[in-house]
């Protein structure tokens, strides 16, 4: 199927983890993989050729050696052979509003021609991966793909695929748009969605739910101080539509602790009711490493966009959003949406 050429905005955890992780496989790794070909495209078909970031101690520093750099906090799991893409100074359209949060040293290089560096490398995908606050940047990293006839996965709550026009823009342009936040394979979302679509297929009525995250990454970071209200409106989105009717729901980050590193705990707790009106309660915990919770269903839908490049599928492909993103064009119960995305791949 030949390579998928792919091009990364923001060189944090998750971007780390993605850029491991494809090495693990490529050396014998087996474990964790949704899916180990994707249209005929397997992990080390994935191949790096731009990677773009503001932060000084990234930007100039080959890709694999930036992927360790401060603030990131992922272990390594893998030896990094060096990559040969040079980590470029992208756009920082973005305020940083609180100096406290330590996150990000600011370079005082140059942006680069985003577009033309895209068009260079020859990419057929660009993953925006910057920060969840960089609502801006998120934006023009999207203009960028577009005018580089690449295809976008927009792995970020920024409203990337609900802006308006831009889904329009993609499809008038025949490249592929997906997003908008990423879906994890073992994240809370998730878990939370699944557990309420089971207590309901079992005839549970729920009162009242709540999930609740505590974090000491970069993500934990600027969700709880920055982009809070856009985040929590997304999750208690997308947990909400897994129940036909209304009930209380809260779900979001409550807290940041900075020795959890890039580990993350995340509380559940359901109040209903069963036959005869009985009352039930259900709590709940899962500690993740959260950055790691990225790199299988972002490897499919990779795979899934170059698999639609190739076949000139543009605009926002509701098949690959439903199946990895918290808000998709249109949500569907998990086990649609992978029925879905199977079928997509397949066709």
């Amino acid at each position: 199927m030949g390579e998928i050429r792919l091009a990364v905005a923001g060189v944090g955890n998750c971007c780390s983890s993605l850029v491991q992780g494809i090495q693990y496989y490529r050396n014998g790794g087996a474990d964790g993989l949704l899916h180990d070909e994707v249209g005929g495209y397997g992990v080390s078909d994935v191949k790096f050729v731009a990677a773009f970031d503001v932060d000084a101690r990234k930007v100039g520093l080959d890709l694999s050696e930036a992927i360790f750099s401060e603030p990131n906090k992922v272990s390594h799991i893998v030896e990094m052979p060096k990559l040969d893409v040079e980590v470029q100074m992208g756009s920082l359209l973005d305020d940083l509003v609180s100096d406290s949060e330590g996150v990000v040293v600011v370079s005082d290089a140059s942006p680069v021609d985003v577009v033309g560096a895209l068009r260079e490398a020859r990419a057929d995908i660009l993953v925006n991966l910057v920060s969840g606050s960089a609502l801006e940047s998120s934006k023009f990293y999207a203009e960028a793909a577009e005018d580089a006839g690449c295809g976008f996965i927009n792995a970020t709550p920024s409203p990337v695929v609900h802006e308006a026009g831009v889904a329009d823009r993609f499809a008038g342009s025949g490249l592929p748009l997906v997003g908008d936040d990423l879906l994890d394979q073992i994240g809370a979302t998730v878990v939370h969605i699944g557990l309420l679509e089971f207590l309901h297929g079992r005839g549970i009525h729920i009162d009242e739910s709540y999930q609740l995250d505590v974090g000491g990454g970069a993500e934990s970071v600027n969700t709880l101080w920055k982009t809070r209200e856009l985040k929590r409106k997304i999750k208690t989105t997308a947990v909400s539509g897994a129940v036909p009717y209304e009930f209380p729901l809260v779900s979001g980050s409550t807290d940041y602790v900075d020795f959890l590193g890039n580990s993350r705990d995340s509380f559940f707790w359901f109040k209903g009711r069963y036959f005869g009106g009985a009352p039930f309660t259900m709590d709940a915990k899962l500690s993740t490493v959260d950055a790691h919770n990225a790199g299988a269903i972002l490897l499919d839908v990779i795979r899934g966009v170059k698999l639609a490049k190739d076949r000139g599928q543009g605009g926002a492909l509701q098949p690959l959003c439903a199946y990895g993103f918290k808000r998709p064009p249109e949500r569907l119960p998990l086990i649609e949406a992978y029925k879905l995305f199977k079928e997509f791949v397949k066709a």
